[in-house]
């Protein structure tokens, strides 16, 4: 992709991409803004990553370009949403390492930080997916997070979900529903 191409798609896409970010912050549980950039490339089945150390949300333009032109922005957002939450987890790693007080279990923030430490790639060596990636706590976690997120603004929805997660995961999306309908977000 020429810098002229990426010109060209970062500014019929910049905009969409802020629009999304800023109408979940309700959601999100932080009051960092999102940092976030499109980058040229990448592994197309991948849309979104999150920086560990600077928590910057990478998006792939091509991808991002792709679910647009397939008209499914709402999994877009799904991934987008998935990203920042591991902004959220971060953030409590952080606070976990000093000393201060977690807005989760502190059980579950350690496990985090082992799982950062001896972290499972979506993708295994043969580009496959790897299913270890999915069993990761922080995964789980941002996985059943952005499903609740997307699901309580539009409804039933069809997007990406984990073969692996059962019962258990939408238990969790309910629980996450039921905080945003206690809450009024």
């Amino acid at each position: 992709m020429t810098k002229e191409q990426l010109k060209i798609l970062n500014d019929k896409f910049a905009l969409i991409v802020t629009s999304i970010i800023n109408s979940n912050a309700r959601f999100y549980g932080i009051e960092e803004t999102i940092k976030w950039c499109f980058v040229p490339s990448g592994i197309p089945s991948i849309l979104a990553t999150c920086d560990r150390q600077t928590n910057i949300v990478s998006i792939n333009i091509e991808s991002f370009k792709d679910y647009y032109d397939r008209g499914n922005l709402i999994e877009a957002e799904y991934f987008i949403v998935h990203e920042i939450r591991h902004i959220f987890q971060h953030i409590q790693i952080r606070k976990y390492k000093a000393n201060k007080q977690c807005d989760v279990d502190p059980t579950l923030v350690s496990k985090w930080i082992y799982e950062a430490e001896h972290y499972e790639q979506a993708l295994d060596k043969d580009g496959k997916e790897n299913p270890k990636y999915f069993l990761q706590d922080s995964e789980f976690d941002a996985y059943a997070f952005s499903y609740a997120v997307v699901k309580y603004k539009y409804g039933d929805i069809n997007v990406y979900k984990p073969e692996n997660y059962g019962q258990e995961f939408y238990d969790l999306v309910d629980d996450w529903i039921n905080v945003f309908i206690d809450n009024e977000l």
